[in-house]
């Protein structure tokens, strides 16, 4: 069986390589100026008035920017329609105007209308500010031509943690010449040096129907206009005003329960508390944090034998999460043998909630976080109540990190306290970060590696401690991404406040993928063959699973639609029987599989847009057929429905079963500021409907007003009855001075 997997993973890098001469590279058109631009902004005495005209005469005083270049579909040409942008400020607030030119307004494609919508499906502008002018963080924004909002936060140079909500306005307008925004963004908002008067910053647009877009400066598909170290300027930025920083934003809670014959009405309320130490370091105190209004999770379905990871959706840990970011462990690619997300050494998700997801109360929360200099810190301290037996608990966690070089880095993190036992549980490590855009002529190369330590007293078991590292190279561009990972992980390694997805572990990973982009196809836009592999070892180099994806096609259309076919080939050795559905088993020993995956994604800007995934193929010791869809329908701005599903048909020697997983969103988008959302999950396993129904109105920026209901209902056979319910009112304030 190994030696097999051996000649599977020789015969996919063969054809990968062989795969690398068919056509040429395209020639790349190269009409972007080599220079990145700069862009002075005007102060004004009397600010414009918030209303998306732009017809106010400071905005035409200002000096303007005219050009965007096409990172899609055709690089370095410039955009077919027309971009102008400006900027105003005054002492509290930044101002940017954008005039999005369009030849044809009535097919300007504006469906989305909520907080944080969905940037892919309407036309949109976002940009990036570099506050600091770091090339390492940054703040992002987009508006779409409804004036629906979207932010989030860069760290680290790529990382984008997309939770974050600042406060900030924008108002739209359509007219006979386009749609235009006006942007105000409130200095107390961001983090800056008062002593630089320069803002790194860059802006993208996207002409949905068209399938189109272009960005100040970087025209290349493999930057993305999040990127710092790829921005341009803003000058003449001076005498901004921060106020004091002090941000006070309490609230108060009205709870219903009802579970398992008993009811219960709670009242509540809680504060958090910032302050801003200097302008660029913040401290935080939460008392009596409460997340009622934070999204359930998605459910998942098993059919291996590791855990399932689900993510942190929390606001208050998700604030300068980005700090945490370490060792370049987080990643986006899907994986069956556990490789994603494999090791998290900080993961906020274990503080406040049980092993069984049961919500543990915080009393109190601190944290102070920014940078001094060159040196990101954070330090976060939680008192959690006592629970189920398990004593009222302090947990901790700290990071520095020292940047040096165009984006590299140096830190170390350590986390103390164990939320889940009365016992203690520390953690320490150290990591190395390297970037640059400067190989080989302006290509870019990265680099991660990483070493962590834990160590566990005073629980029933006897103490232990171990040790994880690893290293990740990477070179992700066009035509041809590489990327190689290795990571260990000790048989006793346990980080109390980390996820980890696999112990007494060797990885290693790699990926090849080839692109290439021919001009002259009037129906191609884009053609990817690559090849992926995963191998795990035990501690002695014995092969535990391992899996091989090779993909002969991967195409994106000029209509935007993706059609993509892989071939994938799985080893697993278990030592031991795991049940994979309720009373089937599989048994220890080897097994080896190949399955087929075809996957087919319709481009957002459709009326109705739907992805499907069909595989079908061996399966340890028997054979899988899944299907999986997801559907979404957005008639108008008002409304969309979402729709997905997917359906597991497994038939082993141990038995057959089936499994099923759906879910049904409406959302329902009265302003950009009031929305009201419904969600209905449904699987096989639990044999239960779970319903979330939030009602979320930004009644002024920054504060907000929160109508929740939660529902379970149980399958007993005779029907689905209702088994527990929670109605829960919030509202918060948001006070600045």
């Amino acid at each position: 069986m190994r030696s097999s997997s051996v000649r599977w993973l020789s015969l996919c890098l063969g054809l990968t390589i062989a795969g690398l001469g068919v056509g040429g590279q395209a020639v790349q058109a190269e009409r972007e100026p080599a220079e990145k631009p700069s862009l002075g902004a005007l102060r004004v005495e009397t600010p414009p008035v918030l209303d998306g005209r732009l017809d106010e005469p400071q905005w035409q005083r200002a000096p303007v920017a005219t050009k965007l270049y096409q990172y899609e579909p055709r690089i370095g040409e410039e955009l077919s329609e027309k971009t102008e942008f400006r900027f105003l400020y005054d002492d509290d607030h930044l101002y940017l105007g954008v005039w999005c030119f369009d030849k044809n307004p009535e097919g300007i494609i504006a469906r989305s209308m909520s907080r944080d919508f969905s940037i892919s499906s309407d036309d949109y502008i976002y940009f990036m500010f570099d506050t600091f002018h770091d090339q390492r963080n940054g703040y992002v924004f987009s508006v779409n031509p409804n004036a629906a909002r979207y932010d989030s936060l860069v760290s680290r140079g790529t990382n984008s943690n997309s939770n974050w909500d600042g406060v900030w306005n924008a108002k739209t307008t359509i007219d006979d010449e386009g749609w235009k925004a006006e942007i105000q963004i409130p200095f107390s908002s961001v983090s800056f040096d008062t002593d630089n008067d320069t803002w790194g910053f860059n802006m993208s647009r996207n002409v949905r129907r068209k399938s189109e877009r272009g960005r100040w400066t970087g025209a290349r598909p493999e930057i993305r206009t999040r990127y710092p170290g790829e921005a341009g300027d803003i000058v003449g930025l001076e005498g901004m005003k921060q106020g004091l920083g002090v941000e006070f934003r309490p609230y108060v809670i009205g709870r219903y329960r009802e579970r398992e014959e008993d009811t219960d009405w709670l009242g509540d309320t809680g504060f958090d508390l910032r302050y801003r130490l200097t302008p660029n370091l913040s401290a935080t105190l939460s008392y009596n944090t409460d997340f009622a209004e934070t999204e359930v999770d998605d459910r998942q379905v098993n059919l291996t034998r590791f855990p399932l990871f689900f993510p942190e959706k929390r606001t208050f840990f998700l604030e300068d999460s980005g700090i945490y970011d370490f060792g370049g462990l987080t990643s986006s690619r899907r994986s069956r043998t556990g490789l994603r997300n494999l090791v998290i050494p900080y993961f906020t998700r274990r503080i406040g909630l049980s092993e069984d997801g049961d919500i543990v109360p915080i009393i109190f929360a601190d944290k102070v976080a920014g940078r001094i200099g060159e040196t990101e810190i954070g330090f976060t301290h939680v008192m959690l109540e006592s629970k189920h037996n398990i004593e009222r608990q302090n947990v901790f966690s700290g990071r520095v990190v020292k940047h040096f070089g165009e984006q590299s880095s140096l830190g170390v993190l350590a986390t103390a306290g164990d939320p889940n036992s009365n016992g203690d549980n520390y953690l320490i490590g150290a990591d190395y970060h390297f970037r640059t855009s400067e190989f080989m002529g302006g290509k870019f190369l990265q680099a991660d590696v990483f070493a962590l330590g834990t160590r566990t007293t005073g629980t029933e078991a006897s103490d232990s401690s171990d040790y994880a590292y690893g290293l990740t190279v990477s070179y992700p561009n066009e035509p041809l991404y590489l990327e190689g990972k290795y990571i260990e992980v000790g048989e006793d390694f346990d980080p109390a406040l980390g996820f980890v997805r696999r112990q007494g572990v060797r990885a290693y990973a790699g990926t090849v993928n080839y692109t290439h982009r021919p001009e002259e196809s009037p129906w191609i836009r884009q053609f990817l063959l690559g090849v992926s592999t995963e191998h795990f070892t035990d501690l002695s180099n014995e092969l535990d699973s391992a899996e091989y994806e090779f993909t002969p096609f991967e195409l994106e259309f000029a209509s935007a639609d993706e059609l993509k076919f892989s071939v994938v080939h799985s080893f697993d050795s278990p030592d031991e029987p795991f049940e994979i559905s309720d009373g089937v088993f599989i048994e220890e020993g080897d097994y080896s599989w190949t399955e087929a995956v075809l996957e087919f994604q319709m481009a957002r800007k459709r009326i109705v847009a739907m992805d499907l995934e069909l595989s079908r193929g061996e399966f340890y010791d028997g054979t899988r057929n899944a299907f999986a869809f997801d559907a979404t329908v957005m008639p108008n701005k008002y409304l969309t429905f979402a729709l997905t599903y997917s359906l597991n048909q497994v038939d082993l020697s141990g038995g057959d079963f089936d499994t099923h997983l759906g879910s049904a969103r409406m959302f329902w988008k009265f302003t950009p500021d009031l929305t009201w959302t419904h969600i209905f999950q449904y699987d096989s396993i639990s044999e239960s409907i779970g319903f979330q129904s939030v009602l979320q109105w930004e009644y002024r920026p920054g504060s907000k007003l929160f109508a929740v209901v939660n529902q379970t209902y149980l399958d007993e056979r005779t029907g689905f009855k209702l088994n527990d319910q929670e109605f829960a009112l919030k509202v918060g304030a948001n006070f600045r001075y």
